[in-house]
C-alpha cells in the first residue's frame, strides 16, 4: 500500500505480510516512509488490528542486525535471513493512494461502557466466530520506538454483538436532538437500521424491501424526465489537481447543514 502526503512528498510504502490463520505473521505490517527523494526516513510496524509504531532508521538498522531472525515469514517454504522489505517487491498492477489533506448506539452502551475482560493469556483460541486478533507472538520492539495507534480493548459482550469494536457501535448513534442537525440523507436515519437497533428484525427487512422499491421507482422518474440531468449534491467528477486523475471532488456546503429537505430517499 503507498499513501502519499501530496504536500511535501513524503510517501509510506507499506507491506501486508502474507500468513495463515494461526502464523505469527498474521495482521502484520511493515514498510518504510521515504521523502519525495526516496530517502527512508522512518521504519514502520505493527499489526493493523492491534498497534503501529514507528523509529527511525539508525535503530531499525541496528535491531534488525541483532534479530533477523524475527523479520522472517514464518510461513515460507525457505528460510531466509533477509527482512521481507531488503528482497526484491514484486510490481503490484495498481497501488491504492490514500490522499491526506463518538458518539455510542442506545443499544450498545452498556456493553461499550463496561470494563474490558481480562486477558485470555498467550493462547490464540479457536472459539465460535472469534476476533481477528492472534498477537501472542509478536515480539519485534525496536528501542526508541513511538507508537502511533494502538486498539482499545473489545466490549466485554463483543460476541454476543458480531464481535463488534465499541467504535463500530458507534456509528448507527442517534439520539434525541440529533435529527435536526443531520442530513436527511444520513445513513443513521434509515428506518431498517433503526429497527435492527431495536431488535425488530422482521420489521427491518421489510423496510429494507420497501426502501429498494422506492429506490427502484425513483430511478425510472429520474430517467424519464425529459431535459433534467441528475447530478450528485456533494460531490462532481473532476481533475484531482494531487494526481492528475479523474476523482469525485467536494463541492462543498455540507457542512452549512442548509440542507435542502426535498430529499426523501428514506
Amino acid at each position: 500500500m503507498e499513501i502519499v502526503n501530496h504536500a511535501t512528498g513524503h510517501t509510506a510504502l507499506l507491506n501486508f505480510k502474507p500468513a495463515g490463520w494461526f502464523s505469527k505473521d498474521l495482521h502484520r505490517v511493515e514498510g518504510f516512509i521515504v521523502d519525495k527523494n526516496k530517502k527512508k526516513l522512518n521504519y514502520l510496524y505493527g499489526k493493523w488490528t492491534d498497534f503501529m509504531r514507528v523509529t527511525d532508521m539508525t535503530s531499525y538498522e541496528e535491531y534488525y542486525k541483532e534479530n533477523a531472525h524475527k523479520f522472517r515469514n514464518s510461513d515460507a517454504k525457505t528460510p531466509s535471513t533477509e527482512s521481507p522489505v531488503h528482497t526484491p517487491k514484486k510490481v503490484l498492477a495498481k497501488m491504492t493512494s490514500f490522499k491526506m489533506g463518538s458518539m455510542g448506539s442506545s443499544m450498545f452502551k452498556s456493553m461499550s461502557q463496561a470494563e474490558p475482560p481480562e486477558s485470555p493469556g498467550n493462547d490464540c483460541e479457536d472459539g465460535d466466530d472469534p476476533p481477528p486478533k492472534c498477537d501472542a507472538s509478536f515480539s519485534i520492539d525496536i528501542p526508541n520506538s513511538v507508537t502511533l495507534w494502538e486498539a482499545n480493548p473489545r466490549p466485554e459482550r463483543t460476541s454476543e454483538f458480531y464481535q463488534f469494536t465499541s467504535f463500530t457501535m458507534s456509528l448507527n448513534e442517534l439520539e434525541p436532538g440529533m435529527e435536526s442537525r443531520m442530513c436527511p440523507t444520513d445513513s443513521r436515519l434509515r428506518p431498517d437500521i433503526r429497527k435492527l437497533e431495536a431488535g425488530d428484525l422482521d420489521g427491518a427487512a421489510a423496510e429494507k424491501a420497501r426502501l429498494e422499491d422506492k429506490q427502484r421507482e425513483a430511478r425510472k422518474a429520474r430517467k424519464g424526465k425529459k431535459g433534467s440531468e441528475w447530478k450528485s449534491r456533494w460531490f462532481s467528477k473532476g481533475t484531482n489537481i494531487n494526481t492528475n486523475e479523474e476523482d469525485w471532488l467536494y463541492n462543498g456546503g455540507y457542512w452549512d447543514r442548509n440542507y435542502v429537505y426535498d430529499l426523501d430517499i428514506f
